[in-house]
C-alpha cells in the first residue's frame, strides 16, 4: 500500500512538473508577442527611451571595455552624462551580444539580445514566484501559482521582449526577496538555526543586489526590515536573530558590491559618485548598515529587558530607530529629498511628468478608471489577507495548505506569520503607488501571492464526485477573476463619470505622460543619415526631449537631451532652445553650437509648455514661420529640420 502511494505521488509530481513547464512555456510565448505592444519605434521592440538607451550603454562597455565607465558621451557633448545605472542588467545582454556578433553583425546582435533577455527573465521571475508562493499554496498548488503569474498583466509586462530596461530585475529579485522572507515566517519557531540564517540571509542579499541595480529596492528592503521587526516583536530573540542575520547579509553584500560599483579613487574621496542618492554608493551601504544596527540594538535590549514583551519591545523600537536615522541624515543630508533630491526646477518638471513618476492620488484626480486598475488588485489582496487572518483570530481554519516540502506539521496557526507578513508588504505596496506608480508593479506581485494562495485553497475544494462545470470553475475562476478585475474595475469605475469629461481629462494627461511624439521617426532618421549630413561628422541636435534616445539609436549623431535627470544641463539647454523667446534660443543655439533643431508638431512635452499670452520660439517654428537664421532642410514628413545658416557640411 505504501509503495502504491509512493508510485501515485511520483506520476503526480511529474504531471505537476510537465504542467508547469508548459506554463512557462507559455510565459515566454506571452513575453515574446507582447514585442509589439507600444515600441517607441515603429518595427523594434523598445518600449521606451531607457530601453534603448540601456542597450547603447551595453555597446559602449563592450566597445571600450570598461566596467566603471558608465558615461554617454553622445549625450550632452562635449561632457557627455555619467548614468546612473548598474552593470548587473548588462551582463546577460552583452553575453548574448559577444556570442552573436560574429555571426549577424553588430546592429542585429545587439536587436537580438533585446528580443531575448527580457523572455528569458520572464520564465525566471515564472520560476521565482512559484517558488515564492510555496510556502502559502503547498507544493500541490504550485499549478494555481503559475497560472497567477500569467494573469498579473503588469507585473509581467516588465519582461516583454525588448523590455531591457532594470525593472524586470528589480521584481525577479523582490520576488525572490518574498519567498525567502515568507518561508523565514513559516513555523519561524520550530525552524533550524541554520535554515534561518540561510533564508534571511538570502533575503539580504537579494536587497543587496536590488540596491545595486538601483533606488527602486529600497522599498522592498525596507519592507523586509519592518517584517522582520515586526518578528522581533512577537518572537523576541529568535525574531531579533533573524533580522541580524538579514541585516548582516545584506551589509556585506552591499559592501563587496561597493567596489564594483564605484572607481577605488572615487570610494576615498569626496567625488559625488561616493554619495549619490540614486545609485549605489556609500549612501547604499550606509541605509544597509543602518538595519545591521538596529538588529544589533534589538539583541542587545533583548538581554537588557528585565520583562521583554510587546509593548516594552515596542518602546525599545522607537529609542533605537530615532538615533540611527537621525545619524543617517546627518551622513547624507543631501538625500533627504529622495533619490532625485537637488534637480533643477526645470529637471524636477519634466522628471515628474512621466508616467511612471505621477502619484495614484493624483491619478484618481484626473484619471480614476486608470486608478482603479492599478489600484484594485493590491486592494483585493489585502482584503484576501485580513480575511484569513480574522477567520484565524476566532478559530475557523484558513483553509491554506502548508508547504510539505519544509516537512513542516500542517494547521490554521502554521499560517498566521507568513500572511501577517504577506499583509504587511501589500501594505507597503499600495501606499508605494501613492507615492509614485513605479511601485504598482511590487504592489501587484505581492497581491498576487495572496492571490495564489486563494486559487489553491479553492483548487483544493474539488473533488472527482462534483459536476465537471464546477470543477473547471474552481480550477480557472480565481485566475480568470484575477486577470479580469483590473479590466472590469476601470470599466465599473469609467461608467459612474461622465464619458465626456474623462475623455478630455485622459487626452490632456497624455500629452504629458512622456509619450512618443507623432514624428515618423524612421523617415526624419533616413534622412539624417544622408551623405551630406553625415560626411563631417555627427552633428548635435536638439530635439524634444522624448526623442533624443530614439536618434542615438537610429543615427550617429549626438543629441543635446534625453528625459534622464543626470542630463540637467542638456535638459535646460533644449528647453531654452524651443521654449523660449527666439532671441534667447538664438543665443543658446550659438552658444552649445547646434547644428540641427528637430520639431515635432505634436510633441507632448511642446504642448505642455504652452504658456497662456506667451508666444514660444517653438510654437513659430511649428508653424512654419522660419527666421534668417535658420534653413529648413527638404523633409517630406510632419517634421521639420531646420539647421543654421551656416552650411551644415561645413560645420563642426
Amino acid at each position: 500500500m505504501l509503495k502504491e502511494n509512493e508510485i501515485q505521488g511520483a506520476i503526480r509530481n511529474r504531471s505537476q512538473t510537465l504542467l508547469l513547464l508548459m506554463l512557462a512555456g507559455l510565459m515566454l510565448a506571452l513575453c515574446l508577442w507582447r514585442a509589439d505592444a507600444g515600441p517607441i519605434i515603429d518595427g523594434l521592440p523598445f518600449k521606451d527611451s531607457d530601453d534603448i538607451m540601456r542597450l547603447l550603454q551595453v555597446q559602449r562597455w563592450l566597445e571600450t571595455g570598461d566596467w566603471l565607465d558608465l558615461s554617454q558621451p553622445r549625450l550632452n557633448p562635449p561632457t557627455g552624462v555619467v548614468m546612473h545605472w548598474s552593470r548587473l542588467p548588462d551582463l546577460p545582454l552583452a553575453a548574448v551580444i559577444w556570442l552573436s556578433e560574429p555571426l549577424l553583425g553588430a546592429e542585429h546582435a545587439a536587436l537580438l539580445a533585446a528580443w531575448l533577455v527580457p523572455p528569458l527573465l520572464g520564465v525566471a521571475f515564472f520560476a521565482a514566484f512559484v517558488w515564492a508562493a510555496v510556502p502559502l499554496t503547498g507544493r500541490a498548488g504550485r499549478p494555481y501559482a503559475g497560472l497567477m503569474v500569467l494573469a498579473l498583466s503588469i507585473p509581467s509586462a516588465a519582461f516583454a521582449a525588448g523590455r531591457i530596461d532594470h525593472h524586470g530585475w528589480q521584481l525577479l529579485l523582490a520576488t525572490l526577496g518574498a519567498g525567502a522572507l515568507l518561508r523565514l515566517q513559516v513555523n519561524s519557531l520550530r525552524m533550524s538555526g541554520s535554515t534561518r540564517t540561510l533564508l534571511a540571509g538570502g533575503v539580504g542579499l537579494a536587497g543587496a543586489l536590488g540596491l545595486w541595480i538601483g533606488a527602486e529596492a529600497i522599498p522592498p528592503v525596507a519592507f523586509a526590515a519592518a517584517v522582520l521587526a515586526l518578528g522581533w516583536l512577537r518572537h523576541g530573540h529568535r525574531g531579533a536573530l533573524a533580522m541580524f542575520w538579514y541585516g548582516l547579509a545584506l551589509s556585506l553584500a552591499s559592501l563587496l558590491i561597493l567596489p564594483l560599483a564605484l572607481p577605488l579613487q572615487s570610494l576615498w574621496s569626496l567625488a559625488p559618485a561616493a554619495s549619490a542618492c540614486d545609485a549605489f554608493s556609500w549612501v547604499s551601504l550606509g541605509l544597509a548598515a543602518t538595519v545591521l544596527l538596529f538588529a544589533l540594538g534589538a539583541l542587545l535590549a533583548e538581554r537588557r529587558l528585565p520583562a521583554a514583551n510587546p509593548l516594552s519591545r515596542a518602546t525599545a523600537v522607537i529609542l533605537i530607530a530615532l538615533p540611527l536615522l537621525g545619524l543617517l541624515y546627518t551622513l547624507f543630508p543631501h538625500c533627504a529629498g529622495g533619490p532625485y533630491s537637488g534637480l533643477t526646477p526645470t529637471v524636477e518638471q519634466l522628471i515628474t511628468r512621466i508616467s511612471e513618476a505621477q502619484s495614484l492620488s493624483i491619478l484618481l484626480q484626473t484619471r480614476p478608471a486608470t486608478a482603479a486598475q492599478y489600484a484594485v488588485l493590491p486592494l483585493f489582496g489585502w482584503l484576501l489577507c485580513a480575511t484569513w487572518l480574522m477567520r484565524a483570530a476566532v478559530g475557523r481554519p484558513l483553509n491554506l495548505r502548508s508547504a510539505r516540502r519544509l516537512r513542516l506539521d500542517p494547521g490554521p496557526d502554521l499560517l498566521q506569520e507568513p500572511i501577517l507578513a504577506l499583509m504587511l508588504l501589500i501594505t507597503g505596496g499600495l501606499l508605494l503607488q501613492f507615492w509614485q506608480l513605479r511601485g504598482s508593479a511590487l504592489a501587484h506581485l505581492y497581491a498576487g501571492l495572496a492571490c495564489a494562495a486563494w486559487a489553491a485553497a479553492v483548487g483544493a475544494r474539488i473533488r472527482p464526485s462534483q459536476p465537471l462545470s464546477l470543477r473547471l470553475l474552481r480550477r480557472a475562476g480565481p485566475v480568470v477573476l484575477v486577470g479580469l478585475l483590473p479590466i472590469l474595475s476601470g470599466l465599473a469605475v469609467s461608467q459612474t463619470v461622465e464619458m465626456a469629461q474623462t475623455a478630455i481629462k485622459n487626452q490632456a494627461k497624455g500629452l504629458e505622460s512622456g509619450d512618443q511624439a507623432d514624428c515618423d521617426l524612421l523617415a526624419v532618421a533616413e534622412r539624417l543619415n544622408q551623405p551630406d549630413l553625415i560626411a563631417n561628422g555627427p552633428l548635435l541636435i536638439a530635439a524634444p526631449i522624448n526623442l533624443g534616445a530614439p536618434l542615438l539609436w537610429l543615427t550617429p549623431h549626438d543629441v543635446l537631451s534625453a528625459p534622464y535627470h543626470r542630463n540637467a544641463q542638456g535638459i535646460e539647454d533644449a528647453q531654452q532652445s524651443f521654449f523660449a523667446d527666439a532671441a534667447k534660443a538664438r543665443a543658446l543655439v550659438e552658444q552649445r553650437g547646434i547644428d540641427l533643431m528637430l520639431i515635432c508638431p505634436h510633441d507632448p512635452v511642446a504642448t505642455h509648455e504652452r504658456r497662456d499670452a506667451v508666444t514660444l520660439f517653438y510654437d513659430q517654428l511649428r508653424a512654419g514661420d522660419t527666421p534668417d537664421w535658420l534653413t529648413a532642410l527638404p523633409f517630406a514628413g510632419e517634421a521639420r529640420l531646420l539647421v543654421p545658416q551656416a552650411d551644415v557640411t561645413t560645420q563642426r
